[in-house]
C-alpha cells in the first residue's frame, strides 16, 4: 500500500505487518505480526514513515524536547489514516472545551476501594503483629 501524504505533525492512526524475531524455536511464525500504533506523523521519506507516540511538550524550560516513536517501512503499512483531533496547544487534545474536575476517569468518591480511615489501619497493623 502507498501510503498518503499527510502533513508533518497530523495525528494519524497505522496499522502494519511487523518482522518477527524468534530464537530457539522449532517451527518459527510463517507470516509477519500485524500492529497498529497512534501518534505524530513526525518525518517521512519515500521508504519510511516516522510516527511518535510520546513526546515532551516545547516550553521556555525544555526548549528541545525529547519523544519516542516506531520508524515503519511504507512497503509494510497496511492502513493509514489521519485522527481527527483538535489543534489546540492547552493539552486537551480532542475537545474544545477544558476538562472539568468530574469528567476524569478516577473520581476519589466513586473508586471501588475507598481509602481506609485511622481505625482500619490500627485494626489492620495489630492483625499483623500476632
Amino acid at each position: 500500500m502507498s501510503s498518503p501524504a499527510f502533513p508533518l505533525g497530523s495525528a494519524v492512526y497505522v496499522r502494519y505487518k511487523d518482522h518477527v524475531l524468534y530464537k530457539n524455536i522449532q517451527q518459527p511464525v510463517a507470516d509477519a505480526v500485524e500492529r497498529e500504533t497512534i501518534g505524530w506523523l513526525t518525518k517521512q521519506n519515500d521508504e519510511i514513515i516516522l510516527i511518535e507516540h510520546d513526546r515532551t511538550i516545547t516550553n521556555p524550560q525544555i526548549p528541545s524536547g525529547q519523544g519516542n516513536g516506531v520508524i515503519i517501512l511504507k512497503s509494510c503499512v497496511l492502513e493509514i489514516r489521519e485522527l481527527p483531533l483538535q489543534k489546540t496547544s492547552n493539552g486537551h487534545l480532542n475537545c474544545p472545551d477544558a476538562i472539568v474536575k468530574g469528567e476524569y476517569a478516577l473520581q476519589p468518591t466513586k473508586r471501588k476501594t475507598q481509602p481506609r480511615t485511622k481505625t482500619e489501619n490500627t485494626e489492620r497493623k495489630n492483625k499483623c503483629k500476632h
